[in-house]
């Protein structure tokens, strides 16, 4: 599969090889324990854990827009398989602090978006809320798409469970489709939450990593 980013709003430009200040380089930094956690619409379950490769390879390019931003960007991603149908889906991800939210869409689509992600840094364990799951689930709500209404406390107690419960060691991704679409559609879907996912891992620890910006 093809996969290319097109313009993402508030991108750096630049060599993405070029390290910035307070950066680890990405050959030498620890490689997580990274934990996905999938919510199957179709069934209403969970699926997972599954173990999901840190390969910063194929999120290069999203990391390296993500870099100079403060705590959001919006934009698009293109994504083929060979001899397939091509599609280009809306993509943001913000940083709430104590995680990590990417939302994907289709422009034009009715309803909510197709799939939204969580991602909870392992080194950011510690700082989640205590409401978290709770909010989290809240914003699925408000979000209204049209086949996921009714699934929240299901999502929210499954969530709050897993972080009570899993190691603290591990960096925790729920990804949580929210209507059906063709499966070609989403196994692109797939391919794109894994490069988002991996990319805000990055992007998270690199933020953490660096020394505060002091101000005069």
């Amino acid at each position: 599969m093809r996969v290319e980013d097109e313009d993402l709003v508030g991108g750096a430009s630049g060599d993405p090889a070029t390290q910035v200040p307070g950066q680890m380089p990405e050959t030498t930094q620890h490689e997580p324990c990274i934990a996905l956690h999938g919510w199957d619409w179709r069934g209403q379950v969970w699926h997972g854990p599954d173990e999901l490769e840190y390969a910063i390879s194929g999120s290069r390019e999203i990391l390296r827009k993500l870099r100079p931003l403060a705590s959001s960007w919006h934009g698009r991603l293109h994504a083929q398989m060979p001899g397939q149908m091509s599609l280009d889906f809306c993509a943001s991800i913000h940083d709430l602090g104590d995680a990590g939210l990417a939302i994907i869409d289709l422009e034009g689509s009715p309803g909510g978006p197709l799939e939204v992600t969580l991602v909870v840094p392992a080194h950011r364990r510690t700082r989640v809320r205590k409401d978290f799951a709770f909010e989290f689930a809240a914003f699925l709500r408000f979000l209204e798409g049209p086949e996921s209404s009714g699934s929240e406390l299901a999502i929210h107690d499954y969530i709050h469970r897993v972080l009570s419960e899993t190691d603290a060691a591990t960096t925790l991704v729920f990804s949580i489709e929210t209507c059906l679409v063709e499966r070609e559609v989403q196994i692109l879907i797939a391919e794109q939450v894994e490069r988002l996912a991996i990319s805000m891992v990055a992007w998270m620890t690199e933020k953490d990593a660096s020394p505060p910006t002091r101000t005069s």
